[in-house]
């Protein structure tokens, strides 16, 4: 009988740490739960989050965002296809030599 209470015991504990901390489909099981307004809601919108089909998540918990004040400052470019560094050839070089010796030496 002891046997059969550590195995379920084992059990829940398994089941409650993939409630708290695996996410599946983005969040956790418990994120979901805190987040619904009722368990059909909970359901609902998990089994839509995990079928993929699932909208941007509206919490009526939690308050509407405030727009934030803008600055004077314009809006970052978007980043290009090509990164901004400006390696020359020498650093390249440079770069190869310092990890071969260095891989030389391990």
């Amino acid at each position: 009988m002891l046997r059969v209470a550590l195995k379920i015991l084992l059990a829940a504990a398994a089941l409650a740490a993939v409630w708290a901390y695996v996410p599946i489909g983005g969040h956790t099981m418990a994120w979901r739960w805190h987040r619904a307004a009722d368990p059909a809601a909970f359901v609902d919108r998990t089994w839509a989050e995990i079928r993929g089909d699932a909208r941007a998540p509206q919490h009526p918990r939690l308050p509407a965002p405030h727009p934030q004040a803008r600055s004077g400052a314009p809006a970052a470019s978007p980043p290009e296809a090509h990164p901004s560094e400006a390696h020359s050839e020498a650093d390249r070089r440079e770069l190869d030599r310092i990890l071969s010796r260095h891989l030389d030496e391990h």
